[in-house]
């Protein structure tokens, strides 16, 4: 079925729909109510409430009320929920017409349970209920981080860890499940609108004021987001206006005498209502270069973000709403050595600076009970300017050559397409299209073979069904299918995926998925980001001959929650297996005068499993403990000629996490946090000299365990103006790579370990 059949069979099927629901002869219910602290008996501002095994809703008001209009006649499980506490459930029977009131009382639990996910189904589902296995970072532990940016909001979480791949710019990438980033699916509400190339830097561009929550899903559980996502998918769900406040935010970071600040404003307006709300945010970041070994090049490059945005909505109708949100984001980086002059009279400068303006016009529309849809239309443009190089003498034609160096590159890309979910009986029916445009314009290389000039399109077809059965919802499957027509691939790609849920008890749960996956042979994100190396230039460019690589993924294991007296408890684990075709890997190919080559190749294919452990305790309201072991292998079926190993590189096996929260009185908290990685295989090029190619070394890296510890105190002044005190120390242990490269001639991408070394911080946020 050609994609604008589709559009023009859901718009006809919702004319259908709405003449069905709209028919005034039928008499809809509603429920109203409050929801409370069963401790504390305080009304709780922002808690969900939800018809189960439907998408309708609604939230709680600052006093805690809600309305659920609109509602079909008939019995209704309402369920409440709010982050931080156990959910609440009523069972109603609904007459036509009826206007019930119900209020919950909701008690204290585990920080994540109860929250609100939509990433795994896309379709609003309670964390310990979503049957494809989601992971969530709220808000309130981003802030215990003291977080700058998407990137540190990351850090601590069992099977994700973001790394330092060069030690001139400071190029991240997000490893889940030990797989490198580009099988992972970066997300802003629901939209992969993080191209190619803003994944190169794009992890530390988005500003906490961004972020509301994010939600992981890991391995490729949910069938709408496309074949990419192998490794998993990282949702940053963007803020919403919820209230009525300004908050100003001022951290100081501090790395070996070298300032690094942040201030942050936002500014949200909510109408009582609940029909309309601004939210608008304002972000500066300003870096000095830090230099950690004493050799005259930096290990954290110079870096100065300013960002704004908003995000608003509109409902013109109860069961109807327009959101409208952008965001404007200048960066600018700078790594290597001699600051003080221009990019092209250092040593070796890597000097990046971003414009990026995204945003999305989303409609919703809920045409009856049983039938919802959405429309939207999504945009990045990412505009790059680079050096990356330096001199290699003081000749005049030397000097001349280093202005080579100097690269601009355009990226525009373009999402659009819609979703409908249909409920019938135990049935809860998705389907829809995406249209994906992707334009890449690079000269960034010195040589102008290298020049990238394409254009990606993929043209997505997906079909899901989330099934529930059982006298309490015991079963849940969510099989699905997606059909992507990609523009370097010849043929459609059909990418089935089955996951599902077993509630064994009423604290312990089984999940399972099967899924499956493709990368098409495209530019990656790593391959835009070209390394300094001695007044050279490393780039990494696609064989002729590379192939499509395709996937399958088992995951499964059980959670266990409860709440023993004032106890609560949450216990995870998981075996983990995925299977690589085709798999991709990087061989050297030459040096020819400046630029020294690498290809990407097939091999014959490569296996990743493991097990993962996740744990969390709350002894009391105000204590709770959280942690988490990853352990697995991944390897490729043949040898690394150029390495000698079968090992995937930059990997650990081990890796762990311990978290502590515990808060004093009403207006102090303590956040204490520790992360372990193990040891890895780290490729190594080291220049020999009088030889023009590097000799290629296989390293063994050393072992971490990194240490934060913060504080916060609230000085409330009244029930609306309050002012925050945070403190700490990011990297207390120091832990930090101690066999760097030195000198112009130094590996940049030999790096491996925490990302900084010790530093201290201090900030203040006023609210009012």
């Amino acid at each position: 079925m050609k994609l604008k059949n589709l559009y023009i069979f859901t718009i006809l099927l919702s004319i259908n729909l709405s003449g069905v629901y709209g028919n005034t002869n039928i008499l809809k219910s509603s429920v109203t109510g409050q929801v409370i602290d069963s401790k504390t008996k305080q009304p709780l501002p922002f808690a969900n409430i939800i018809i189960k095994n439907t998408t309708m809703g609604a939230a709680a008001d600052e006093n805690g009320y809600f309305k659920i209009r609109g509602i079909m006649p008939g019995k209704v499980r309402l369920v409440a929920t709010m982050m931080g506490y156990k959910r609440a459930k009523k069972m109603l029977s609904l007459k036509p017409g009826q206007r019930t009131v119900i209020n919950f009382m909701l008690d204290p639990a585990v920080l994540e349970m109860g929250a609100i996910v939509v990433t795994g189904t896309s379709t609003p589902h309670i964390l310990e209920d979503v049957p494809v296995r989601t992971e969530v970072i709220p808000r309130r532990v981003i802030e215990r981080k003291q977080a700058n940016n998407l990137a540190e909001a990351l850090s601590f979480q069992t099977g994700v860890r973001v790394e330092n791949n060069c030690t001139n710019c400071n190029f991240t990438q997000v490893r889940i499940l030990g797989m490198p980033g580009k099988y992972s699916q970066i997300l802003i509400d629901g939209d992969p609108v993080i191209s190619s190339l803003a994944g190169v830097y794009g992890l530390e561009h988005f500003p906490e004021e961004m972020v509301d929550q994010i939600e992981i899903v890991k391995g490729g559980g949910s069938a709408l987001y496309g074949g990419g996502a192998i490794a998993g998918v990282i949702n940053m769900i963007t803020r919403r206006p919820m209230t009525n406040q300004i908050r100003i935010k001022y951290l100081q970071h501090n790395t070996g005498g070298k300032p690094d600040t942040h201030i942050g404003v936002i500014a949200e307006k909510a109408c009582r209502s609940g029909k309309s709300g601004v939210y608008i945010f304002g972000s500066f970041r300003q870096r000095t270069p830090y230099d950690f070994n004493g050799d005259g090049f930096s290990e954290l490059g110079e870096l100065t973000n300013e960002s704004i945005g908003f995000k608003w909505f509109y409902k013109p109708l109860n069961n109807s709403e327009l959101i409208t949100s952008f965001h404007h984001i200048h960066e600018e980086r700078r790594g290597g050595n001699k600051f003080d002059l221009p990019v092209h009279e250092a040593d070796i400068a890597e000097w990046i600076e971003h414009w990026r303006s995204g945003g999305t016009i989303r409609w919703a529309h809920r045409i009856g009970p049983l039938f919802d849809y959405r429309a939207y239309y999504s945009f990045s443009l990412e505009n790059r300017k680079s050096y990356y190089g330096g001199l290699d003498g003081d000749a005049p034609e030397e000097r001349l050559a280093a202005l080579a160096f100097y690269g601009k590159a355009d990226n525009p890309l373009h999402i659009t397409g819609f979703q409908a979910n249909y409920h019938i009986s135990n049935h809860l029916i998705t389907f829809g299209s995406q249209y994906f445009h992707n334009k890449l314009t690079d000269k960034t290389s010195a040589q102008t073979a290298y020049h990238v000039n394409a254009i990606y399109t993929n043209t997505g077809i997906f079909l899901q069904d989330d099934m529930n059965f059982g006298k309490h919802d015991e079963f849940e499957i969510v099989y699905g299918v997606r059909f992507d027509k990609h523009s370097q691939l010849t043929k459609y790609v059909t990418s089935p995926r089955v996951n599902g849920r077993i509630k064994v008890t009423k604290d312990l749960k089984f999940r399972a998925a099967y899924t499956t996956g493709f990368k098409p042979p495209q530019i990656f994100d790593e391959d835009l980001h070209l390394c300094g190396i001695e007044g050279d230039q490393r780039i990494i460019r696609n064989s002729p001959q590379l192939k499509a690589e395709n996937s399958y993924s088992i995951i499964s294991g059980f959670d266990f929650s409860r709440r023993f007296t004032n106890c609560s408890v949450m216990l995870s684990f998981s075996g983990f297996f995925t299977r690589l075709d085709n798999s991709f890997s990087q061989k050297f190919v030459k040096k020819q005068g400046n630029t020294e080559l690498w290809e990407r190749i097939n091999t014959d294919g490569a296996k990743v499993k493991g097990v993962e452990l996740d744990f969390a305790i709350s002894p009391m309201s105000t204590m709770e403990i959280r942690g988490g072991l990853t352990y697995k292998k991944s390897r490729y079926d043949s040898v690394n000629e150029d390495f000698n190993t079968k090992d995937y590189m930059r990997t650990p096996d081990l890796s762990g996490n311990l978290k502590f929260n515990f808060l004093i009185g009403k207006n102090s908290d303590i956040f204490i946090a520790g992360n372990y990685t193990g040891k890895a295989y780290m490729p190594h090029e080291k220049a020999v000299d009088g030889q023009d190619d590097p000799e290629l070394v296989l390293e063994k890296s050393t072992d971490f365990l990194q240490v934060d510890i913060g504080c916060s105190f609230n000085l409330r002044s009244n029930s609306r103006r309050s002012t925050k005190l945070n403190f700490g120390i990011k990297n207390m242990t120091n832990a930090y790579q101690r066999d760097l490269d030195m000198g112009a001639d130094r590996d940049p991408a030999y790096t491996y370990g925490p990302i900084r070394p010790r530093t201290f911080y201090a900030g203040t946020e006023i609210i009012f």
